[in-house]
């Protein structure tokens, strides 16, 4: 009976931390994009060279354009809160979770 409940368990922990991996691979995605968008950013306000900053200027546009998209697939962190709340809500069922036989 034991293998029957190990299963579920660790489907649950695997299915959790490919959340947690995907989660910080978009943090650090979007992190990299904020950099880079800043840093543009300040170069093309220095810039003086006409063509320069317009190069200057579609990168910051495309940094800005990848941070929206990122921002509006971040359904990973809601994906995280279910399982979390799934598996705070089944801790008190599960006998090896604290349980008094």
């Amino acid at each position: 009976m034991s293998q029957l409940t190990a299963e579920p368990d660790s489907a649950e922990k695997t299915q959790l931390s490919r959340l947690c991996v995907a989660i910080r691979g978009k943090l650090q995605f979007m992190d990299y994009l904020v950099r880079a968008a800043v840093a543009d950013a300040e170069r093309y306000r220095d810039e003086t060279d006409p063509g320069t900053r317009i190069f200057i200027r579609q990168l910051v546009e495309m940094h800005a354009a990848n941070l929206r998209q990122e921002s509006q697939n971040m359904r990973l962190v809601g994906d995280l809160c279910g399982e979390l709340e799934a598996l705070v809500d089944g801790s008190f069922d599960a006998p090896d979770r604290g349980e008094f036989a």
